[in-house]
C-alpha cells in the first residue's frame, strides 16, 4: 500500500513516540552544546572588543567628556564631544580650530592598577568618564611664527584683530609674543575662567595634539558641529619662527588687567 495510504496503528503511534523522543533529546543536547560553546567563545569575542575599542579610540576617534567651563559658551560642562584624529596626519592644525591636546604635567596622579585603567579607558572612549587630567581642550589662536597680543582684551594675530563672537570677554592685556617653531598657541573662549596659553599651559608643541573636536553628541539639546572659525583677514607670519629656547615661554610673559577689567571684577 501506498504511504499516503497507511493507516495508522498503536505500534506504528509507539514507534513515532520513541523517534520523537530521540529527536527531542538529540535537540537538547544540541542546545547545550551550542550554549557551552558560545559561553567558550565570549571572553575571546569580550577580547577583540576591547582591541577593536582601544584601536579606534588610538587612531580614529575619541569622545571627550567636558568638565570644566573654559570653553563656555561653545563648549559647557558635561558636554560630550567627538574628536577625530585622522585630519592631522595629513594637514597641520589652523587658527579657529578646537583642538584637544595633552599638556606637560597632570594636574591629579593617578596609581591604579591596569584593571582599572582599562576600564577607565573604555570609559574615557564612551565619553562616561572624564578624559585624562592631562588632556585639555582649546582654540587654536595661534601658530609658530605668529605675533600674538591682546589689548583690552581684543586679540590681534600678526596685526590684525581677531573676529570672536563665541568669546566671553575679559578686559586684559597681553604680550606681544611669537609662537616659536613646532608649538601652537591656545585660548579658551571663555577668557577669564580659562587656564590657557597665557596662564599656565604656554606654548603647546604640535606632537602633543590629539585630535580636532568636530561634533556635539550629547546632550541632545546641545548637539551641533563644531566647524571651527575661520580667521580670514590674518595674513601669514611675517618671519620666521624662532626656537622655542629663544623665547620665554607664553606664560611666562604675563598678563595684566586694564582699571576696567578690575572694576567689573570688583563689581
Amino acid at each position: 500500500m501506498a504511504d499516503g495510504d497507511h493507516l495508522w496503528t498503536s505500534s506504528d503511534a509507539g514507534a513515532a513516540e520513541d523517534v520523537g523522543a530521540s529527536a527531542d533529546a538529540s535537540g537538547d543536547d544540541g542546545r547545550d552544546t551550542s550554549s557551552g560553546s558560545f559561553l567558550r567563545e565570549l571572553p575571546v569575542l569580550l577580547l577583540v572588543a576591547f582591541v577593536l575599542a582601544f584601536l579606534l579610540r588610538t587612531f580614529v576617534l575619541q569622545v571627550f567628556f567636558i568638565p570644566s567651563a573654559s570653553m563656555e559658551p561653545t563648549l559647557t560642562v558635561d558636554d560630550r564631544m567627538v574628536v577625530e584624529k585622522i585630519t592631522y596626519r595629513f594637514r597641520e592644525p589652523e587658527r579657529g580650530e578646537i583642538v584637544v591636546f595633552e599638556g606637560e604635567t597632570e594636574s591629579v596622579p593617578r596609581d591604579e592598577g591596569t584593571a582599572t585603567s582599562l576600564v577607565r579607558g573604555v570609559g574615557q572612549f564612551l565619553g562616561v568618564v572624564p578624559a585624562s587630567a592631562r588632556d585639555f581642550v582649546k582654540r587654536v589662536i595661534g601658530l609658530p611664527g605668529d605675533e600674538i597680543r591682546i589689548d583690552g582684551g581684543e586679540v590681534f594675530v600678526n596685526g590684525v584683530a581677531l573676529d570672536e563672537p563665541y568669546k566671553v570677554e575679559e578686559d586684559t592685556d597681553y604680550g606681544p609674543v611669537i609662537v616659536p617653531d613646532d608649538r601652537l598657541f591656545f585660548l579658551g573662549d571663555n577668557r577669564p575662567n580659562s587656564s590657557d596659553s597665557r596662564r599656565s599651559l604656554g606654548f603647546v608643541e604640535r606632537d602633543n595634539v590629539v585630535g580636532r573636536a568636530v561634533i556635539i553628541l550629547f546632550p541632545v539639546d546641545h548637539f551641533g558641529m563644531l566647524t571651527g572659525v575661520e580667521y580670514v583677514d590674518v595674513p601669514d607670519a611675517q618671519v620666521p619662527a624662532p626656537d622655542a629656547q629663544e623665547v620665554p615661554d607664553a606664560d611666562e610673559v604675563g598678563e595684566s588687567v586694564n582699571s576696567l577689567g578690575r572694576s567689573r571684577a570688583a563689581g
